[in-house]
């Protein structure tokens, strides 16, 4: 991998190898241009399954996380891995960073279901026989003490145990918004006050209706992926805008910086595209393996 320049973009993208596994492989991330073209690739180690979740510390270090092996993966601007570390011995799924430096890492798994129509298996939590997390969201200082841990509600998706599988916070980071993977609600959770909040849009009784991933863009914008298309909302809920896409299973997306160009990925084919939220149009698209795609990142440089 080289050195990260502005406008990179990152895809978590596990060669998946393991033919009992269907989520486990060699870890992967591969690193391309604005226009898509690969400028290298970093075989992560110390992963077992998918790299998820990618995003940027305020310092530029890449993080991403393997929810399986309970491990935060960390990628240096110069292209080279960092140690990895261990804050739990839990699945998280996303890390933010807030002003104060502290670092809030969320959880993808609640309950005891596991994927059942899938081969993959999730480890149980420590001390448990089933239980394969509980949809906390924790903040640790820099050293890795935790400081404080909230219970969200979250709504379990299609496996019933999917919990908090993708979020950003507010522009004022006062507030997490968040959904569980295939699920219905785009929920909401006070950090400062400790309380859940009501849903910014919850489609409960509604076939077919169900959120992905989400990413911010300037101005308190929110990008969604809903499988066939991204939608903008402000942070009211408020629809702004709707960028149909060809197909189902467009299910990643990456931070906008610029209000206009974000990268979505689609986890049936495998295909990363940029995409242009004001016209709609495609302007770069390249196709890596279906069913390997867990996160995508801008690198936005200085």
């Amino acid at each position: 991998m080289q050195s990260f320049a502005s406008g990179d973009v990152f895809v978590g993208a596990t060669l998946l190898n393991n033919p009992d596994d269907d989520h486990a492989g060699i870890g992967r991330i591969i690193q391309y241009d604005a226009e898509l073209n690969e400028k290298g690739v970093l075989w992560v180690e110390g992963t077992t399954h998918l790299v998820y979740g990618l995003s940027f510390a305020p310092d530029g270090v890449l993080w991403a996380s393997d929810p399986w092996s309970w491990v935060s993966i960390r990628v240096s601007p110069d292209g080279e891995q960092l140690p990895n570390r261990q804050f739990a011995q839990r699945a998280f799924s996303t890390v933010h960073f807030t002003a104060d430096g502290d670092l809030w890492f969320t959880e993808s798994l609640g309950g005891d279901n596991q994927p059942l129509p899938l081969t993959t298996r999730h480890p149980v939590l420590p001390g448990h026989e089933t239980r394969l997390g509980d949809g906390g969201l924790y903040r640790y200082s820099p050293d890795g003490e935790l400081l404080q841990s909230y219970f969200p509600e979250y709504h379990g998706g299609m496996s019933g145990s999917m919990a908090i599988t993708h979020s950003v916070m507010s522009a004022d980071q006062r507030v997490l918004i968040y959904v569980s993977e295939t699920g219905p609600r785009l929920m909401r959770f006070d950090l400062e006050a400790g309380r859940q909040l009501p849903d910014l849009q919850n489609f409960e009784g509604q076939p077919g209706q169900m959120f992905f991933d989400l990413a911010r863009a300037p101005g308190g914008r929110l990008l969604i992926t809903r499988g066939d298309r991204v939608e903008i909302l402000d942070e009211a809920g408020r629809e702004l805008g709707l960028v149909p896409l060809e197909g189902f299973g467009w299910s990643v997306i990456s931070d906008s910086p610029d209000g206009r160009l974000t990268y979505v990925a689609n986890w049936f084919s495998g295909e990363v595209v940029r995409l242009d939220l004001e016209t709609g149009a495609v302007t770069a698209r390249t196709t890596i393996a279906p069913k390997c795609i867990a996160g995508v990142a801008r690198f936005p440089g200085s």
